[in-house]
């Protein structure tokens, strides 16, 4: 190697620059010569000597003051001194500890409840794509075993934890662009300049998904500018002196464990559909009313049985037993026979008691488009009784007079769909004052309309 005074061991001449090269000079000067001079990557003889002396080299002329001795001529107090410059540590796989050319940030999550308590707990780690996989197996296997026993958060944690852990986690796009660009300068130092391309531009791509510093994992403007700045000087580095290596990426959302996570998911989803399926809601039976009842009236003539009791009172005769019904059809007479009345009002040949009073109910049926079959029912005695039968028809009202004091409820069936439903019980009362006569008067709009004063509920066809 021939020197000079301005070089006396060569320094500059081995780094290919002039000892007026700039300090941003030498170093692109010794990037360049390193990825040149790998025994790596150049299988000549002398590469392994010519690679040390191009380090002891930049190891001078990269620090201020040993360049300035150096450039006074005195070589003597510099070969002693300078040291290769380190090279970084690489990032490993937090399960296998191995150096991967595709590692990722990844975060996956484990649900665990405990009756009223359910914690989600993040599992973080720097994976190969490999052990990530495994490792979103066992979490998720923890999540099946004690996710689902938490109400009400338990069930519906579970389940996004398990979604989340089958498309292979959630990759932080700040935490990865960090993590890649350093990977990428460690195999750049070790002599890999196309690995290092191909991981630069990984971390590109995760620097245009970092949320802004006012999202959950986001960062500062100024924070993913300089990020995107630095990876972007360290690619125009490398892009004229090597070609990124195309990795074929084993990130993909279908892997090799996908198939075991979709089948956790299948059974879930499944499970969830067989017990709402199978839950007591999807076989409703209509709540009970307050008393035993019978759609016998009053003022009825009943058959006895051997015990002395009429037949509707005795216990056997009111059947709740589920039977098979037809399709509704709208009936073209009422229950005796006799046509429906063409406005509101009594059904004819059905008895209408309890008339001994003078409270009155007022059912209002002015906002609905459907007929209504209604009965008045007195809960009285031991067995609830009809005691007046009315037809309303649709947009119109029925007003029932001198009602006898007692608790009664309404019970009725829409003449168009068929559905029954019933109202909360009511007591009319009655007393005399100075005055004269003190009655209830009480008014009923049917259904939930706009100011509706009825609440009612369904009501099943042996209550009506």
């Amino acid at each position: 190697m021939q020197c000079d005074k301005t070089d006396p061991n060569g320094f500059y001449a081995v780094l290919g620059v002039s000892p007026a090269a700039t300090d941003e000079q030498i170093k692109a000067a010794y990037r360049r010569r390193a990825m040149d001079l790998h025994p790596d990557r150049n299988p000549a003889k002398d590469t392994t000597k010519l690679f040390q002396f191009l380090n002891e080299a930049y190891a001078v002329l990269s620090n201020a003051e040993l360049r300035a001795e150096y450039d006074r001529g005195e070589p003597e107090n510099t070969r002693a001194e300078p040291t290769a410059p380190a090279i970084p540590d690489p990032v490993i796989c937090t399960i296998c500890a191995k150096v991967s050319a595709q590692p990722r940030v990844v975060v996956f999550r484990s649900v665990k409840s405990f009756l009223l308590v359910t914690l989600r707990k993040p599992i973080a780690g720097v994976y190969c794509s490999d052990c990530a996989q495994k490792q979103s197996l066992k979490a998720s296997a923890i999540t099946w075993l004690l996710g689902w026993w938490g109400f009400p958060w338990g069930p519906i944690y579970t389940l996004q934890a398990l979604v989340t852990n089958m498309f292979g986690g959630t990759h932080p796009p700040l935490e990865n662009a960090r993590m890649l660009g350093y990977q990428a300068y460690y195999f750049y130092a070790t002599g890999r300049p196309d690995l290092a391309q191909s991981l630069a531009k990984s971390a590109m791509k995760y620097c245009k998904k970092i949320p802004s510093e006012s999202s959950s994992g986001g960062a500062s403007v100024k924070e993913i500018e300089s990020l995107t700045g630095n990876l972007e000087f360290f690619m125009r580095e490398l892009g004229g002196h090597t070609e990124a290596k195309q990795l074929k990426s084993s990130w993909g959302l279908i892997h090799k464990r996908f198939f075991i996570h979709l089948g956790a998911v299948v059974a879930v989803g499944l499970g969830i559909a067989v017990a709402v399926i199978n839950a007591p809601a999807s076989n409703y039976t209509p709540p009970r009313g307050p008393m035993p009842y019978s759609a016998q009236p009053v003022a009825a003539q009943l058959p006895t049985v051997p015990n002395g009791k009429t037949a509707q009172n005795s216990p056997t005769a009111v059947s709740t037993k589920a039977v098979a019904r037809p399709a509704y059809v709208r009936p073209k007479t009422t229950p005796n026979g006799r046509p429906w009345p063409k406005n509101a009002g009594y059904l004819a040949g059905e008895p209408q008691t309890h008339t001994s009073g003078h409270s009155e109910i007022t059912i209002d049926n002015g906002r609905n488009s459907s007929d209504v079959f209604l009965k008045l029912v007195a809960l009285q005695g031991t067995v609830a009784r009809p005691a007046r039968q009315v037809f309303i028809p649709a947009h119109s009202q029925f007003t029932m007079k001198s009602l006898t004091s007692g608790r009664y409820d309404v019970r009725y069936r829409d003449l168009n769909s068929g559905g029954l439903s019933r109202s909360e019980s009511m007591q009319l009362t009655e007393k005399t004052t100075y005055r004269g006569t003190e009655y209830a008067v009480i008014t009923l709009t049917l259904y939930k309309v706009a100011n509706g004063n009825a609440a009612t509920y369904s009501l099943s066809e042996d209550e009506f």
